[in-house]
Parts: structure tokens; C-alpha cells; sequence
């Protein structure tokens, strides 16, 4: 099986984005190719990249039969570039598209470093305006909750914590005085991990999420005071 994985979460100026070829042989899998693109907008350059590694893997646009792409939490504009090529590129080649969170990405390797220490393994995502996005993980690996904090007001469940993600020195640097938060050395975006979890949903293996932004805060646009203006009147002949 051939699978594209993509994640265009990371928001910023130091975000990255990355985009992966991924094979299925048997029960392993093996990454062809691999881009990454970096700043703010990085996610906005899949389609390119995706060109540049389809030529190098030797595939197609109408190749890949499965996309995993990272729904969040995350960048409001990388979301939606990433997740609008996925389904793009699911409509023209026929094939499954399966979201995916960031916490279920790091979901085996976090709760393997929190099981000797008898920690909850927590996700933590940067977020704008000096927030941290916390997301918390089922036994099986999917996704629990996920909830915005603000860096005065951080709130933290009790007992030994085991956080990762790119917010995770964020979180532990404003609650110094918890000594009982660790940090797991994870990557902050692994294409095989991200292939792996959607392969286990398209499977049935946990439960379905549609390939759709996964958006921690209410929407910030409003409707015009005076309402929205009326549809245009078509001239009779």
C-alpha cells in the first residue's frame, strides 16, 4: 500500500511542516521520501512538495492509496492548506483520507515513556497568544480531550505527568514548582507514526474521525451588525 502523510499543524514562525511517502509491505512500513517546509505558511506548499516527491518515489498524483494528515490541534491556516490538498488529492485519485490528532500521532512512544513512571501522558501544542493547547490520550491511543490554557492560568491534572509535543518545555517551564512533570523526547512530527495510526483507523482499530480541522477555540468571526447583505437580484431580460 502506498500512503502520503502530512502534517501542517505546527503554527508560527519556527513552525515546520512535513510530508512523507510511505510504503506498506507485509506489516512493516518504510518512509520512500521525505520534505519539510518551515515558517509561517509551510503547510501552503504541499502541493509542491508533494510534486517533488512523487517524481522521486517514481509515483503518481493517482498513486496513493491512503492519506493521513494531521487535524490538529494547531495552526488555523495550516489545517485547512494541508486538509483541503488531502481531500483534493483523495478526490482525484480515488483513495481514503483519515485524520489523524497530534497526540495519537506520539500516542505508543509517550505512553511507553510514561508507563515505568506510572504518569498520564499529556500532548501539549503551542498555540497563539501565549497559550498551550492540552490534549489527553485513551488506553487505546486515540484522543481524549483537548483544551486551550492560558500561561497565567495553566491548570494541570494531579500526580506524575508525562508531556510531549512542542509545547512540553512551555508547560513545564510555567509549573516549576511540579516536580513531578517529565518530558518525553519524542519528534514533533514522525511520518510513520502519523501512517500508523491511520492505517489503524481505516482499519476500525479506533474509532473513526473525519479529515476535518480539529478547532480547540470558537470562532472568532462575526456576522456584520447589520447582517449579511442580500443576494443579488438577476436583471429581467
Amino acid at each position: 500500500m502506498r500512503i502520503l502523510v502530512m502534517d501542517g499543524a505546527a503554527t508560527g514562525a519556527q513552525a515546520q511542516a512535513v510530508i512523507a511517502c510511505i510504503v506498506l509491505h507485509g506489516d512493516s512500513l518504510s518512509v520512500l521520501a521525505t520534505r519539510m517546509a518551515e515558517g509561517r505558511g509551510a503547510a501552503e506548499q504541499f502541493p509542491l512538495l508533494a510534486t517533488e516527491l512523487f517524481a522521486e518515489c517514481g509515483w503518481t498524483h493517482g498513486m496513493p492509496e491512503l492519506v493521513g494528515v494531521i487535524v490538529g490541534p494547531g495552526s488555523f491556516t495550516g489545517l485547512r492548506a494541508s486538509l483541503a490538498f488531502a481531500h483534493g488529492l483523495a478526490a482525484g485519485s480515488g483513495c481514503a483520507v483519515v485524520g489523524v490528532t497530534a497526540g495519537e500521532a506520539m500516542a505508543a512512544a509517550l505512553q511507553e515513556a510514561a508507563r515505568p513512571l506510572g504518569a498520564s501522558p499529556l500532548c501539549c501544542t503551542i498555540a497563539r497568544r501565549e497559550r498551550v493547547f492540552i490534549e489527553t490520550l485513551e488506553a487505546s491511543g486515540a484522543s481524549g480531550t483537548v483544551s486551550a490554557h492560558m500561561r497565567d492560568t495553566l491548570d494541570l491534572p494531579d500526580g506524575p505527568l508525562m508531556l510531549a509535543g512542542n509545547g512540553a518545555q512551555w508547560v513545564a517551564g510555567v509549573l516549576p514548582q511540579r516536580h513531578d512533570i517529565h518530558q518525553a523526547d519524542l519528534p514533533a512530527s514522525d511520518p510513520l507514526a502519523i501512517a500508523t495510526v491511520a492505517l489503524r483507523r481505516l482499519r476500525g482499530e479506533l474509532p473513526p474521525r473525519a479529515a476535518q480541522p480539529l478547532y480547540v477555540d470558537a470562532p472568532e468571526a462575526k456576522l456584520p451588525a447589520a447582517g449579511l447583505r442580500p443576494p443579488p437580484v438577476m436583471a429581467t431580460p
